[in-house]
């Protein structure tokens, strides 16, 4: 099993056990909200629904990015990650407008749910069993680098609060016998589902759009390239997010005296140094000779010693 076999298993995983859990809890919350006529329960049933479709599209967009590349995608499939965070976002997005316009309607109307004790129950179990399921999915994430797996984490993090904002809801109708409850804590899941909505668009975008790598990795990056001796500097370095791959490609300028052996050795090991460095990148580095009268002459290899130009370079990571 190759490499990209390996970091794809625990994300299908992952996925299966999230989808299994939303479809469980749809029916389960589906079924008691009918039963009470509790706005809040229905719309958390809702949510489950949508949580099931959108870990379904998941889990196709994960196989679909794992694929290699070809010739039609020299860069791979990765995007197909950042395209399902996407729709993840849109999805929320509307469920949380239609959780807050529902909402409003039951408070016009003076729509009182029935058997506020079911729906307590219900909402325990729901709660419980998403908290479960978001840390799951996001240690997944963070191990595999998944922005499909942590979109999904984020939306069912949502979901702990739907939960927890509904069984509240139901707690204090049953204790105070006011129905405004159950819609206005539907109301305030409706806008935390929004707020996420908007944060995850923002990634998805962010990746879409070649935004370049977080500031850290790029200063590790430089870090890797100016510890060689025989690099004069670095230039026109780019860098983006493609699922959880990270494309790199930057240029070198080498000290011109150096073998073309000694320079492609000197590539090699830069660039194998950031991939470890990096998890999931893929690096591609251009080297150009410096200046014929170059100021950094303690660089050149003039002035080196051994005959082994390479020899007091850092060692390769593997």
């Amino acid at each position: 099993m190759g490499p990209d076999a390996q970091g794809t298993a625990p994300k299908l995983r992952a996925e299966r056990v999230a989808i299994a859990a939303a479809f469980a809890l749809a029916v389960l919350k589906f079924g008691f909200g009918l039963a009470t006529d509790s706005i809040s329960l229905l719309s958390a049933a809702a949510d489950s629904l949508l949580d099931v479709a959108i870990s379904t599209f998941n889990l196709l967009s994960i196989r679909i990015a794992a694929s290699p590349a070809d010739e039609g995608h020299p860069f791979g499939h990765g995007k197909a990650e950042s395209l399902a965070g996407l729709l993840q976002a849109t999805v929320i997005g509307l469920v949380g407008g239609w959780v807050v316009a529902e909402s409003i309607r039951r408070i016009v109307r003076g729509i009182r749910p029935e058997h506020p004790e079911w729906a307590i129950a219900v909402m325990l179990v729901s709660t419980v069993v998403s908290w479960l399921v978001t840390r799951h999915l996001r240690r997944v994430a963070r191990r595999t680098d998944s922005v499909v797996l942590l979109a999904d984490a984020l939306h069912y993090a949502t979901d702990v609060w739907t939960n927890a904002g509904v069984l509240l809801g139901i707690v204090l109708l049953w204790v105070t016998g006011s129905p405004i409850f159950d819609p206005l804590l539907a109301i305030g899941v409706g806008v935390l589902i929004l707020g996420s909505a908007y944060r995850l668009l923002v990634r998805t975008v962010h990746d879409l759009m070649d935004a370049a790598l977080p500031e850290p990795e790029q200063r590790a990056i430089a870090d890797v390239i100016h510890r060689h001796r025989f690099v004069v500097a670095s230039r026109d370095l780019r860098t983006r997010r493609s699922g959880s791959q990270r494309q790199i490609d930057f240029t070198i300028v080498a000290c011109r005296h150096l073998p073309l052996g000694e320079a492609h050795d000197l590539v090699d090991h830069i660039e194998k140094e950031i991939e470890a460095t990096i998890p999931g990148a893929h690096v591609v580095v251009h080297a150009e000779p410096s200046a014929p009268e170059c100021a950094e002459r303690e660089r050149c290899v003039l002035t080196a010693r051994s005959l082994d130009l390479l020899a007091h370079e850092p060692s390769s990571p593997g």
